[in-house]
């Protein structure tokens, strides 16, 4: 085998060894895009699951900040200092 044929022969080596690690990183990255694909479908099915909750909190925070609750502490401040 002359020079140009061992150049050839180590091309041809070094494009099949990038084509394996090029097919075997597509494959990392489509299990890592599954992976990360169910992390945010479980994500938003918990999110889901609490904003029921988030909706209350809200609700009740609106309450307490409403016109009627802050009379209600007053009443009860008044009936405080009264008793005293």
């Amino acid at each position: 085998m002359d020079f140009y044929q061992w150049c050839t022969l180590i091309a041809v080596v070094a494009f099949v060894i990038l084509v394996i690690f090029a097919v075997r990183a597509i494959l990392q990255v489509t299990r890592t895009a599954e992976a990360v694909e169910y992390l945010a479908v479980t994500t938003a099915e918990n999110v889901e699951k609490t904003k029921s909750t988030f909706e209350l909190m809200d609700n009740l925070a609106t309450f307490l900040d409403s016109g009627f609750c802050r009379t209600l502490r007053l009443g009860m401040d008044l009936v405080k200092k009264l008793r005293k």
